[in-house]
């Protein structure tokens, strides 16, 4: 293309204000920020013809680095998605052999896809070269009887703006006027069809099918769109329609323009971005088309969908009220989004005007009045200086401003063709609110913008574990009262018991019970561990049932004793001995007057019936009875003042253990773990031959010398009863935590350290936590507003639905096998005791997106087809899901990728496809058949 043809397109007749300068197409300069190309905006025209081969004729950079990032959606054909390049080499270039390779390019397609058409697009290097891309196209569409449409839109002709205008007229000169349309098959209710085009409508995230069924209904039958959901075969006929509405900054207007001159083909401008907007859209067909009973059905229809939308929108409107927004687009954005946000009472300090016209400014002012800020500069620095400067509240813009916002820890909406999110029409609107909400509510925003802890010199000791307030509005904990459990949630007590037996070291748990007690439990943990477990039982049988089974746990201490030697035995009761009415201190003590000689072993009876408790509930008894056994009494607090005791609970993993334990050594300080299950289950190949003991785990000597640390580290309410015991027979001061999950848990940890220790913060957790807050923003669009159900024991439960609530996602299932007394102050509206049958019908009833759960609510979630996040006691179906670390910056972070990927993966924010009336007997039908005969048979 010459010199000349890109000045008459840059001189658009039809600019009403054509006598001056056309900033929406002005030349890019040098030093200035990246923007698109003529051939990136000749791209984002014609792409989304769905039925198209797209080459792009040059090496691989044009189509490698912009290929299948566009946001626009195909109610069928998807040939579109298919990158397609010649990726011209070095030898191509020199020896001349592009066009050739583009020849065979062309033929490969045509075979292979068997496309309505094939697009080719020059790029600088094939223009720089000279090629001849008409030529080529010619005698390939002569070859194949196939029509090949040059697009000559090279990247140095000008701007994405020019791209635009550029792929209109290779529209125009090749493809429209080169097919009659189909007769409109008869409209249901009688009326008459009236055939109109759209320009500029691309139908990012689906949005135009929000507004598709209106025009079915007024009898307007799409005949071309340029080119949203467009094939081929309908832009061949767009010169016969009555009305065009030229959607996005006239980025086509040439199309415009040439249909009315031409083919009288008469246009207007328009956006369906806003409720009043798209009244205005509809009413100016009318309007155009002249037609006295298509204007009556319009207002009709007007009416009908204006009232819904205001009463959809009256409660957004309360929310976002006031709020003041910058927004950085360009074209027709720059004032059809304007327009959506004041209908949403909100308002806009300024908006850009990078790619918007003189007409799009004369809009502009029009909404905000002859002062109206407008912003050509939209580099970083300019962005937020303007942000602050106007008190603004969230940054509208284009993808490529999203994380210039974020890192900034400014709220963010994505408007541009990246997007997932449809705005347009009546029904887009709620969803624009939506995610407006989303993001300037979301409590993220709080979190990463406040003082960090250490350096402000707030205190943290109280930001562990939440209690009540007096007169606080409290979580509504109800247990269903139903005969039969089904898909239990709970775990048995003895169970929780013996866990916290096997993070000691040379310790091996005894269960006081039948023979199938400890083999299911052994089953149990090896299949969630995938690692060996020493677990051993009593033995009981019918006659000892009956009669007394003292006897099976001397015998049963005396084997182990003489055969193991342990240096801790716990021994668990269960059910069956409970029932029985078995007192294990009274055979303990038959033990020792028996068998002196083992007066060394550690035997450390717990009483875990399994009718009472959970498995948190067991393991906490045991480790009451562990410190009350193997922790003498002492007032030798602070003696090592390296030292730190931290207790932790069911909840952690042997991953969250080793984390916590690099956490405290950090600071120079020694933990000691109880129990320490990162040592004996994490899952490391040793050296050492088989035992029946435990591999690792704390030693009973350091268990000893708890009495001596500086502090104890509490971690999970449900062992606030063995802190208190561990305080009173020390005097070691304790802090205690509900988890260690999320920014607020990890920095009260981290600070707690640094107190205990007297050391500044490493700078390692330092980068750690900002890791983390920059995770909380980039994850915050997916979390906000997420709706989570939630199945465990209440530890965990409670730490899962407070991260849940930080990122401003709601809880709206909630599960658990017992009460406790951290239930209440949950951000949970109701938390059932009961079962997993429960927690399906909660969150089927309360539509959830996601499940957290052990590995039997998988079956759960393929029910409700939700992604399930698996957290708790058992995982059997997901490999190293023990070893899987929530607790600590680096935890947090990974954890907010999967939640954030999970509902990501399972979201289907595109509105329902819409199949128009007006395709009946088309090629439309038989792809509609097509997508859905492959649905069915899910393809």
């Amino acid at each position: 293309m010459n010199a000349s043809e890109i000045r008459a397109l840059l001189d658009e007749p039809a600019c009403h204000h054509n006598h001056k300068e056309k900033s929406g197409c002005a030349r890019p300069k040098p030093g200035a920020t990246a923007g698109g190309c003529a051939f990136d905006g000749a791209q984002i025209a014609l792409l989304p013809i769905a039925d198209v081969a797209h080459i792009v004729h040059g090496p691989i950079a044009c189509a490698g680095n912009s290929w299948d990032n566009r946001g626009a959606k195909s109610s069928g054909a998807a040939l579109y998605r298919i990158g397609m390049t010649t990726d011209l080499s070095e030898t191509d270039i020199v020896m001349g052999r592009s066009e050739k390779r583009l020849f065979h390019a062309i033929r490969q397609a045509i075979e292979t896809y068997r496309p309505a058409a094939v697009f080719v697009y020059a790029t600088c290097v094939t223009a720089l070269m000279g090629d001849d891309l008409e030529a080529v196209c010619k005698a390939a569409a002569a070859r194949w009887g196939v029509p090949v449409i040059p697009v000559d839109a090279a990247g140095f002709y000008g701007t994405k703006n020019l791209g635009n205008r550029l792929a209109g007229e290779a529209m125009f000169k090749y493809v429209i006027g080169t097919r009659e349309p189909d007769p409109p098959p008869a409209h249901p209710a009688g009326i008459p069809t009236f055939d109109v085009n759209l320009i500029g409508e691309y139908n990012i995230a689906g949005e135009f099918w929000r507004v598709a069924p209106l025009f079915d209904e007024l009898g307007l039958r799409i005949l071309g769109s340029l080119s949203g959901d467009a094939r081929f075969c309908e832009v061949q006929t767009m010169h016969r329609a009555r009305a065009t509405m030229v959607v996005c900054a006239k980025a086509m207007l040439n199309v415009a323009r040439k249909l009315r001159e031409n083919h009288g083909v008469p246009f207007f401008e328009g956006s369906f971005y806003g409720v009043a907007d798209t009244s205005r859209a509809l009413r100016d067909f009318a309007r155009v088309i002249g037609d006295a009973g298509l204007a009556a059905r319009v207002e009709t229809l007007v009416a009908r969908e204006e009232a819904k939308a205001d009463a959809v929108l009256q409660a957004w409107r309360a929310r976002l009220a006031g709020k003041r927004v910058l927004l950085y687009t360009g074209g027709v954005k720059s004032w059809s989004i304007v327009s959506a946000l004041q209908d949403l009472g909100m308002t806009v300090v300024a908006t850009g005007t990078k790619k918007s016209t003189e007409e799009d400014k004369a809009r502009i002012r029009e909404l905000m009045g002859e002062d109206a800020k407008m912003i050509d500069d939209g580099s970083p620095q300019n962005l937020l200086a303007t942000f602050h400067d106007h008190g603004a509240d969230i940054l509208i813009a284009g993808g490529r401003n999203l994380y210039t916002a974020l890192k900034a820890r400014i709220p963010f909406l994505d408007i541009n063709q990246e997007r997932e999110f449809a705005y347009a029409g009546y029904d887009g609107m709620p969803e624009l609110a939506r995610q407006l909400a989303l993001s300037i509510e979301s409590p993220v925003w709080r979190a990463v913008r406040q003082t960090t802890p250490w350096r402000s010199g707030i205190g943290c000791r109280e930001s562990g574990i939440e209690k009540t307030p007096p007169g606080a509005k409290t979580a509504e904990i109800r247990k269903t009262v139903k005969a039969l459990s089904v898909t239990p949630l709970k775990s048995s007590q003895p169970l929780g018991a013996a866990l916290a037996f096997l993070g000691l070291a040379r310790a091996v748990p005894l269960m006081h019970g039948s023979q199938g007690c400890t083999a299911f439990g052994k089953v149990f943990f090896v299949r969630h561990f995938r690692e060996p477990i020493p677990l051993h039982t009593t033995a009981i049988d019918q006659i000892s049932a009956i009669m007394g089974a003292d006897e099976n746990i001397i015998e049963a201490l005396r084997v182990q004793a003489g055969k193991n030697h342990p240096d801790i035995i716990g021994l668990l009761t269960t059910g069956l001995s409970e029932t029985q009415g078995a007192d294990i201190r009274r055979a303990l003590k038959a033990f020792r007057a028996a068998h002196p000689a083992h007066a060394d072993m550690a035997v450390v009876p717990v009483n875990t019936p399994d009718f009472s408790g959970c498995l948190e509930t067991g393991f906490a008894l045991g480790l009451e009875a562990i410190i009350d056994a193997l922790v003498p009494p002492s007032r030798h607090a602070g003696r090592r003042p390296k030292q730190v005791n931290v207790l932790a609970s069911s909840m952690l993993t042997p991953g969250d253990v080793e984390a916590v334990k690099e956490w405290v050594e950090a600071f120079g300080l020694h933990p000691v773990v109880l129990p320490d299950l990162a040592d004996a289950l994490d899952g490391h190949l040793t050296e050492a031959e088989f035992s029946p003991l435990t591999l690792g785990g704390t030693p009973r000597a350091e268990i000893a010398r708890m009495g001596e640390s500086a502090a104890t580290l509490v971690i999970g309410a449900s062992l606030d009863k063995a802190a208190d015991i561990l305080r009173q027979r020390t005097g070691v001061p304790d802090v205690r935590f509900g988890g260690l999950l999320g920014l607020a848990a990890c920095d009260a940890f981290t600070a707690e350290l640094a107190r205990i220790s007297g050391q500044p913060v490493p700078p390692g957790l330092e980068r750690q936590r900002d890791q983390l807050r920059d995770a909380m923003v980039d994850c915050h669009f997916m979390l906000g507003f997420a709706r989570v159900a939630i199945a465990a024991d209440p530890d965990l439960l409670a730490m899962f639905s407070r991260f849940i609530d930080d990122m401003g996602g709601e809880t709206v299932a909630a599960v658990t096998p017992v009460r406790a007394e951290i239930l209440a102050a949950l951000p949970v509206r109701e938390i059932i005791v009961g079962d997993l049958e429960d927690l399906e019908r909660r969150a089927g009833e309360a539509d959830a997106q996601l499940l957290i759960g052990n590995s039997h609510t998988t079956e759960t979630a393929r029910r409700l087809s939700r992604p399930l996040l698996h957290a708790g006691f058992p995982q059997y179906d997901l490999i190293g899901g023990h070893a899987r670390a929530w607790m600590s910056y680096r935890g947090s972070r990974q954890a907010l990728f999967d939640i954030a990927n999970l509902l990501q993966a399972n979201a289907n924010h595109v509105p329902g496809i819409h199949q128009s009336l007006y395709w009946r007997g088309s090629p439309r039908a038989f792809e509609g058949a097509a997508l859905a005969t492959c649905a069915a048979a899910s393809c």
